[in-house]
This record gives structure tokens, sequence and C-alpha cells, in this order.
């Protein structure tokens, strides 16, 4: 019994030696990644080795960091702990991180902040509890003026507490404003409100359907997540709007713009017939509309509209 219970705190001894070993391997791996952050020279390589480690050791050990006196150091910091959440599978990892970030989202240099602040995007709307909106929140009203990223992604967590202080802020806006007020009118859209929906269908249905609506304005739609967006965007792509330009520099000639359309809006919808780039390539526009029709007329609804994602 004695002879067993010596070889069990010889085996406890050597795990908590090991674990110990591993600790200090992760962070020396963290301080070098973070050195080479400041000096410029960050590998991809160092990263997935620290990536490799536990989930929860990795988060622990970057907490001292986080608060560095060195704003390079914070961001080097931040971006592996955002690295953590969009590689794990694990949701109370990703819910982790996701709190982390709004913390660090408050950071005191402003890129720091803005950085940690694009990062939430990469989070499932479904993450936002009510404590993360609340937080969400907080931060919109402290800040004297909101960045339209700010504006959107407090929209896309569903800060319905935010819709009376959106509406008065359009009320306020300045006119030389026009992109921060357009902001607002999305992120309330995004959150169902039946009169920004209206107003951002009008403005959108009076542009003409080339290049230029596709690239900058077409996103817009496809964030608000409505299904009258929705359905505008797949009604146009299957007008074959002939506005859009070649990908082959020596045509000059427009060509239609359904694959440049469909391709923007497939990720966004469960179980659209045609999902990636080769996929549109490898078909004729006739067979490419003839699947966009068949799944439309069968299984297209507003569930299919996939309201996870940023």
């Amino acid at each position: 019994m004695q002879q067993k219970k010596g070889i069990f705190l010889i085996l406890f001894a050597c795990l908590s030696f090991c674990l110990q070993i591993r600790g200090q391997s992760t962070d020396f791996l963290i301080q070098e990644f973070i050195t080479a952050w400041l000096q410029g020279s960050v590998s991809s390589g160092l990263a997935g080795q620290i990536l490799k480690g536990d989930d929860n050791e990795v988060l622990s050990l970057l907490q001292k960091y986080q608060s560095d006196k060195n704003d390079r150091a914070r961001e080097a910091a931040w971006y592996l702990t955002a690295a953590v959440g969009r590689r794990t599978v694990v949701p109370d990892i990703r819910k982790q991180v996701l709190m982390l970030l709004l913390q660090g989202s408050r950071d005191s240099d402003p890129l720091v902040a803005r950085k940690n602040l694009a990062q939430l995007k990469n989070f499932d709307r479904s993450l936002f509890d009510a404590q993360a909106k609340k937080v969400l929140e907080d931060i919109f009203r402290t800040t004297a003026n909101p960045s339209e990223e700010l504006i959107k992604i407090t929209g896309f967590a569903g800060c319905v507490g935010l819709i009376p202080d959106f509406k008065a802020r359009i009320r306020e806006i300045r006119e030389k404003e026009a992109e921060r007020k357009w902001a607002y009118y999305l992120a309330l859209a995004r959150m169902g409100d039946g009169e920004a929906i209206r107003y951002c269908m009008k403005r959108i249905r009076q542009l003409p359907v080339n290049d230029e609506t596709i690239e900058d304005v077409f996103p817009d739609l496809i964030y608000i997540r409505r299904k009258e967006a929705v359905d505008y965007l797949l009604e146009v792509a299957l007008d074959r709007p002939s506005g859009c330009s070649s990908s082959n520099p020596d045509n000059e000639q427009a060509v239609s713009c359904t694959a440049k359309i469909l391709e923007m809006i497939a990720p966004y919808l469960a179980g659209f017939p045609v999902q990636d780039t080769a996929a549109f390539s490898s078909l004729s526009s006739e067979e490419t509309i003839a699947l966009v029709r068949k799944w439309l007329k069968e299984k297209y609804n507003a569930d299919a509209i996939l309201q996870d994602l940023y």
C-alpha cells in the first residue's frame, strides 16, 4: 500500500512538473510573438504554435499582456486572444473571448480599441447575450462620436435597447454626416425596425445596378438580413442586368451582373444551390439561373436567411 502511494506521488509530481514546463513554454512563445510583433516581423507559424496549446491556458497567460503599458504589446495580445476565439469550436471559450474583446474595445489606444471592436464581427450573433448587449450599449452611450462600425455591430448584436438612441441621433445628425446617418438606418433595419427597412429599400431601389452599386451598396442590403432586401437582390440578379464590367481586362463591353450578385449573397442563404466562385464559373448563365429559380420555388423562405453571421 505504501509502495502504491509512493508511485502515485511520483506520477503526480511528474504531471505537475510537465504542466508547469508546458505553461512556461507557451508563455515563452507568447513573449516571442509579442517581441516579433513589436519589431514588425510576425510569422503565422509562431501564432500557430501558440494556438495549438490549451485554450484556457493560452487565455490565462495572455491576461497580463492585455494590460501591458506598451500599446503595440497589447495589440499583439488582443490579436492572439481573438485568434483563440476564431479557432475554437467550444461555445464557452468563444463566449469568453467575446466578453474579453468587449473589454478590449475600451482600450485606451484608439487603434487597439477599434481592432478589438472589429473582431466582434467574427462571432455568432447568438453569443451576444443580455450581458454582452449591455456592455455594447454602454460602449455606444459613452462614446462621443460612435463610428459606423460600432453602430452596425450593435445592430448585428441586436441591441434593441439602443433603438430610441439611434432614432434620436438620426434627428440630430448633420447633413455632412450622411454615412453615419445611413449606418444608423442600417442598424435599425437589422433589428427589424419597419420604418428603417422601408427607408433603406426605397433609397437602394433608386440606384442603377452597376459595379459601384453592387460593390459599395449591396453589401449593406446583405447586412440588414431582411427578406425584403434578399428578395430584391435575387430579383435583380435574375433580371440579368448588364451594367457590370467584365473580369477580362481586354473586354470593354458591359456584361451581366448576375453571377456577381449571386456570389455575394450565396454565403448568407442556407442551402443555396451554388456556393463558390468555381461553381459559378463552371456553369453557364442559363444553368445558374435555372438552379436558382428551382431553389427559390422549392426551398426559399425567410428561414433560409442566415441571421447568426455578421
